[in-house]
């Protein structure tokens, strides 16, 4: 049994400039260009190539995590997953995704200290979508996200569908 990490960046600055009316309804969220979503795990989990499609392999029993963010790193604006709709609804192939809150420590270099590895830590709380798979079969699914500028105010509802292909071992 495997833990998956699944990193999705998502290019918000150019999905908020092509998107000037997205939806602002969370329960009809604006579909996204492809182009502007990066998903990516360990090359031995990727069927294909890594991007928005990401068709990532994975085996029952395996635990997957989804984490969000975006090419600037939430400096400019922040994506934030809030839904998952699958096309198995009875969840036989895998666990229906829950999010985790946890606590993270995050190291931040200290100023003036360029060259050297002094650094502080700074507190947060961190999330992820986490499910376990359950048995063989090819899962298409959607995630919803919002993006919200550096004001905190939404910029839109968006969603976009990559696989999950689950073999036996």
């Amino acid at each position: 049994m495997a833990d998956l990490n699944v990193l999705i960046a998502f290019d918000a600055a150019t999905i908020v400039e092509r998107n000037p009316s997205a939806s602002r309804n969370p329960d009809a969220p604006t579909w996204v260009d492809h182009n502007l979503i990066y998903m990516t795990t360990r090359l031995d989990h990727i069927v294909g190539t890594s991007g928005a499609e990401l068709n990532l392999r994975a085996e029952p029993g395996d635990s997957i995590r989804w984490r969000e963010t975006t090419l600037s790193l939430g400096s400019d604006y922040k994506a934030l997953l809030y839904r998952y709709v699958s096309n198995d609804p009875q969840h036989q192939l895998i666990r229906t995704p829950e999010i985790e809150v946890v606590d993270g420590i995050y190291p931040l270099p200290k100023e003036g200290s360029e060259g050297r590895p002094n650094f502080d830590t700074q507190r947060y709380q961190d999330h992820y979508w986490r499910t376990t798979v359950k048995k063989a079969g090819q899962v298409t699914y959607h995630f919803s996200f919002q993006i919200l500028d550096r004001h905190r105010q939404l910029k839109g509802y968006f969603q976009w569908d990559p696989f999950i292909t689950i073999e036996d071992s």
